[in-house]
């Protein structure tokens, strides 16, 4: 499976994809006309009371609220996540291949290698996903590697060239690109390149970007227009609080 950001490869035959309220009804109140009654005027009467010791009044017991699940949002109703996560994780962005039905993600931990020209702040930004990915409960791990035996993702940040040589034709005019092979549902081995020329913010947002689908959801969302995600133009610098719960509900 792969995706890129405007491009649509062609699957070889091996096994990787390509991949880049109801209203609620109001009811109208019915307004009976009151009964109209005469009030009659009566001379004042004279009364008297006793004036008694006010009662104490009665405090409201306390109510806990029930700890939450972490995989739950208050102001996100499960719908949502439900139809998002659909969107992402049983989509692909080219499914001309495999089976979208199933979920992709990494059974075994992460070894990744990194190719080309990565600044220090391009591997800032690898560091901080990996460190984040690695408190996902269920997630395998994500570490950096130089063994070549070991490893089973490589990065690579160079020129436009480069990624056609190493990613196909169809990469001619991309910002960055991922391709994961997977049996089953389990992805065992993947690639993903940046283009080593992108101003500081648009890298950051296409390095996170290509990690992000390069992890199981692999098609890009048209629902949540601020998602790391987005099938539109965006240049996000980390992930929305419902990008990380589709990791989250994922692994």
């Amino acid at each position: 499976l792969c995706g890129c950001d405007r491009a649509a490869p062609v699957p070889s035959e091996s096994s990787p994809q390509l991949a880049e309220t109801n209203p609620a009804s109001v009811t109208s109140p019915t307004d009976a006309p009151a009964e109209t009654t005469e009030a009659v005027t009566q001379p004042p009467v004279e009364t008297s009371a006793a004036t008694e010791a006010p009662t104490e009044e009665t405090q409201p017991e306390e109510t806990t609220e029930p700890e939450h699940s972490p995989l739950y949002i208050s102001y996100l109703p499960v719908e949502d996540v439900i139809l998002y996560f659909n969107e992402v994780c049983l989509d692909a962005e080219f499914s001309d291949s495999g089976d979208p039905s199933l979920l992709q993600k990494w059974g075994e931990p992460i070894f990744y290698q990194v190719n080309g020209d990565p600044t220090p702040e391009d591997l800032a930004v690898l560091e901080g996903f990996a460190a984040w990915l690695n408190t996902v409960e269920g997630f395998p791990g994500m570490y950096p590697t130089t063994d070549p035996v070991q490893r089973n993702l490589q990065i690579h940040f160079c020129d436009q060239q480069e990624i056609v040589h190493l990613m196909g034709r169809n990469f001619s005019d991309v910002d960055g690109g991922v391709t994961f092979w997977y049996l089953q549902n389990e992805i065992y081995d993947a690639i993903i390149c940046i283009r080593s020329d992108l101003p500081r913010q648009l890298r950051t947002s296409v390095i996170l970007e290509e990690i992000y689908n390069g992890l199981g959801p692999v098609q890009d969302t048209d629902l949540r227009e601020d998602s790391l995600i987005y099938s539109g133009f965006s240049e996000p610098q980390w992930m929305t609080d419902v990008d990380e719960l589709i990791l989250k509900l994922l692994y």
